[in-house]
């Protein structure tokens, strides 16, 4: 039987596809209070739709992720939260971005400074309530730096690093969890441009594995759950051999 208490979540970046998946599973199995975060007016309230037809309550906020003067706090005042979901970012096409120092430090923001900034807010919330789910999507290639996308893979291993100390700082409360989504190739409009192949899922099984990791509590996820391996095998290649590959 399903909890009839409605979930109160709050989720940046709300529009991309494994996020949209993740809302549709929460929803599927509880009530639920949405707050709706993202920079697309228009996206966000066909979002909305979409969410309140499956018997969701929606609120959307269009704001800039990237602008440090946002007012977190405020936007996020007004009763206890369950979960924060931070899913917004981006995956450029390496090289030209490289060649442009602006594009280089966008980048940068967008997948780390931008997310760190709201993490921080979140977490001095989930402090004050002593409860809920901090959960950022980070990625599997921030398990190990690779010629094909080492500058997003940085971005992703240093936010795991942050993510890994706002954990220590609560570990010694256990009802605040701090929770890692790593997902790996996933068919999303982010990846349309890659050519598919048997290591892609497509966005419904990976939101749907979000979900359960979030409600589950976990530390750290991969999604689908099969990339722990392969991830294990990368990380541990020798140097010699990983740069023979084209990884």
């Amino acid at each position: 039987m399903s909890d009839p208490t409605p979930y109160r979540a709050a989720v940046f970046g709300a529009t991309s596809a494994i996020a949209t998946e993740t809302l549709r599973a929460l929803v599927a199995e509880r009530p639920a209070e949405l707050l709706l975060v993202g920079r697309n007016p228009e996206r966000l309230e066909t979002l909305a739709a979409d969410l309140r037809a499956r018997g969701a309550e929606c609120e959307v906020h269009a704001t800039d992720l990237l602008n440090p003067d946002a007012p977190w706090a405020s936007i996020l005042s007004g009763g206890d939260w369950d979960l924060f979901l931070i899913a917004h970012g981006s995956l450029p096409d390496q090289q030209a971005t490289l060649d442009d120092p602006h594009a280089t430090g966008r980048e940068i923001d967008v997948n780390l400074i931008s997310p760190v900034r709201i993490a921080a807010t979140c977490a001095r919330i989930l402090e004050k309530q002593q409860r809920g789910t901090l959960a950022v999507f980070g990625s599997v290639a921030g398990d190990r730096g690779r010629q094909s996308n080492y500058l997003y893979g940085a971005t992703k291993a240093a936010l795991e690093t942050f993510l890994a100390g706002l954990r220590h700082r609560f570990a010694e409360h256990p009802e605040v969890k701090i929770t890692l989504l790593k997902p790996g190739l996933t068919d999303t409009p982010m990846t349309a441009d890659i050519e598919k192949g048997p290591l892609f899922s497509p966005a419904s099984k990976v939101g749907a594995d979000a979900w359960s990791a979030v409600r589950k509590g976990k530390s750290t996820a991969y999604l689908p759950g099969w990339w722990r391996y392969v991830m294990f095998v990368i990380r541990h290649l020798p140097d010699f051999v990983l740069h023979k590959t084209k990884l």
